[in-house]
């Protein structure tokens, strides 16, 4: 499913080119992976990029190229295993039992809720970012 053009790039989602263009002194070919984060190149530039029909959203070029969040490769089981492991962080993290339960990852039982709760929950808590990284890489070479 195509991301609709309506609702404008996502700041939080890879983008890959669309159209070939040159920018950051390299020339970027169609398909390819647009890392605008990693150098250090302004979100209002990527905003008028994407504006102009050069980058766009594809959720299976972030599968292929594996990028971004991942999420969505992952089966409920696996979405459970990886809220597990974030909670427990979070449990380590936390100096209370009311601390824990308002700062851990809300569970759900349907797959695009369960989703949705980890990307909000790492939005609010960028602290936990490597770890994510660490417990999803793992969790997904299994499968592989």
């Amino acid at each position: 499913m195509a991301h609709p053009r309506y609702l404008g790039w996502q700041i939080d989602w890879p983008v890959f080119i669309k159209a070939p263009l040159t920018a950051d002194n390299k020339d970027w070919a169609k398909g390819e992976h647009f890392d605008w984060v990693n150098r250090d190149i302004k979100p209002s530039a990527v905003a008028q990029l994407y504006n102009s029909g050069y980058l766009y959203h594809n959720k299976e070029l972030e599968k292929e190229t594996k990028v971004g969040d991942r999420l969505d490769e992952m089966t409920a089981s696996q979405l459970q295993t990886l809220v597990n492991l974030l909670n427990a962080e979070v449990k380590t993290r936390s100096n209370s039992a009311s601390e824990y339960t308002s700062k851990k990852v809300k569970f759900s039982k349907i797959e695009g809720k369960q989703r949705a709760f980890v990307r909000s929950f790492l939005r609010h808590n960028r602290w936990i970012e490597d770890k994510f990284y660490e417990f999803r890489d793992g969790i997904l070479k299994e499968q592989e």
